[in-house]
């Protein structure tokens, strides 16, 4: 009659391990927090810009590239690359921000993209300082000579 104890004991302690296992694996990404923000310029909300944060970090472990994209409010909130879940990495991130679609302007036979964003919103240069509790103020905004390209 021990036998059915013996194996219910071990399917009981079984379980528990994977319980255990599962909860453990979800603070893998605590290091994840919910992170948004708005772009402008001069002061006006641009509108589908695609925010990027990819974090400096020596090692790859615990770390997570995010996304997102400005709504017409030029306001965004991020969302990690691997899994979907709101949030970007603490610490300090890369930013690249990519408009969408620029104004064509025609001169002659060519057309020229006109960029409202500086190069450096495009070019890597751009740094984000994530905190530990997150944030909703992951501001840009750009001044008046910002689409010079």
């Amino acid at each position: 009659m021990r036998a059915p104890q013996f194996r219910c004991w071990h399917l009981t302690l079984g379980l528990l391990i994977l319980a255990l296992g599962n909860v453990a694996g979800c603070g893998k990404k605590s290091n994840v927090v919910p992170v948004s923000g708005r772009v402008t310029v001069d002061g006006q909300p641009l509108a589908n810009v695609a925010v990027n944060f990819g974090p400096l970090t020596g090692g790859l472990d615990g770390a997570y590239a995010a996304y997102g994209k400005t709504d017409a409010e030029g306001r965004f909130s991020l969302k990690l690359v691997d899994d979907g879940r709101r949030g970007a990495t603490v610490g300090t991130n890369r930013v690249t921000l990519n408009e969408s679609s620029g104004a064509a302007e025609s001169d002659g036979a060519a057309a020229r993209i006109k960029f409202k964003l500086p190069p450096s919103a495009r070019d890597g240069t751009l740094q984000f300082d994530v905190p530990a509790g997150g944030t909703d103020a992951a501001n840009f905004e750009f001044g008046k000579s910002a689409g010079k390209s």
